[in-house]
């Protein structure tokens, strides 16, 4: 009891914190929905980059902040007559709906049924796939949606061939739009093939971003040793030491 009312006690705090900083913040009080969704964005994958790191304050820390723009979303709907007490009671009473195996005697053999039931409620199989999501989190949700009606390869080999025939696509265009777009194929089919691979996409591409930093910086550091600039070199030049780089 003593700790529902220390949370109840935050929550009021945060709250009063929001409305303050509303009101005095020149900046505060200058953001609308609109200008807030860049930090929204910011703050989760903040939140994601400290997992990945297994770093708990910064994880405490970064879920701190993704509270407090709950909180003061909630503060910028409040003049369009929405509020937080309603916003949480709707959040209750969805997944509470979403649950009914915990709080009503719906019974599912699997988390695969649990899954299944969630979308089945749904009239278009794409509802709920934001335009707004990480491009390539978004393809692999759109594959795996179209995959629950049967629309999807048994195997790897498919994508596969499919990735080929894309490349091969690219290369035969004239304009700007008509590369564009078969570049967007090839991109979709990149995240097909690591779908069927049983590979999150959105990982793997974070992992080769860091594996490219860390190898440039390695790069940087021996060339700097050599007295020289990396701007200095030829691209064939760089493109040795970076071979070194791989190899060691």
């Amino acid at each position: 009891m003593k700790k529902n009312v220390k949370n109840t006690k935050s929550v009021s705090a945060l709250i009063k914190l929001v409305r303050t900083l509303r009101k005095k913040c020149p900046w505060d009080r200058k953001q609308t929905l609109n200008s807030m969704r860049n930090n929204i964005i910011e703050e989760a994958y903040e939140v994601v980059d400290a997992i990945e790191k297994k770093d708990i304050s910064s994880i405490k820390e970064e879920i701190g902040d993704l509270l407090f723009l709950g909180i003061f979303l909630s503060q910028l709907l409040e003049s369009r007559g929405v509020n937080l007490k309603e916003i949480i009671s709707d959040t209750i009473r969805k997944y509470k709906t979403k649950h009914p195996h915990v709080f009503k005697s719906k019974r599912f053999k699997n988390t695969k049924e649990i899954v299944k039931f969630w979308h089945s409620s749904k009239k278009d199989i794409f509802q709920g796939i934001p335009y707004s999501l990480p491009a390539l989190l978004a393809a692999r949700l759109i594959q795996e949606r179209a995959a629950r009606v049967g629309f999807d390869w048994n195997n790897p080999d498919g994508p596969m061939q499919k990735l080929i025939e894309e490349i091969k696509e690219l290369e035969k265009t004239g304009s700007k739009k008509e590369t564009k777009e078969e570049m967007g194929d090839l991109l979709f089919s990149c995240v097909n093939l690591a779908r069927h691979l049983k590979i999150d996409p959105e990982d793997a591409l974070r992992q080769a971003n860091k594996k490219f930093v860390k190898r440039f910086r390695l790069m940087q550091k021996r060339i700097k040793k050599e007295n020289r600039e990396l701007s200095s070199l030829s691209l064939e030049e760089m493109d040795r030491v970076w071979n070194k780089i791989k190899k060691s």
